[in-house]
């Protein structure tokens, strides 16, 4: 069976005005130690783009939409697709 595990900067302050987030680094590094710990079959590793992700579900919402604003957040999160037995 394939499944997926995603690996998204996590909040590291949320301020009225600004939240901070960690760095895109520190999401491949938590998928690459999830990798060598779980020894799982990879079948595939990708970047995903979404759109104001953190006022949705997350990274598994399957829709996901931006308001009229003129400013419009996108983040990125690292998806390991893999092989469960």
């Amino acid at each position: 069976m394939i499944t997926y595990k995603d690996f998204a900067p996590q909040m590291t302050k949320k301020g009225f005005f600004s939240t901070t987030f960690q760095t895109f680094d520190e999401a491949v590094l938590a998928a690459n130690q999830w990798i060598q710990q779980t020894q799982v079959e990879i079948v595939n590793i990708e970047t995903v783009v979404l759109p104001e992700m953190w006022s949705e579900d997350g990274t598994t919402d399957t829709e996901l939409t931006t308001s009229g604003e003129m400013m419009s957040s996108w983040y990125q999160f690292i998806r390991v697709w893999y092989r469960q037995s």
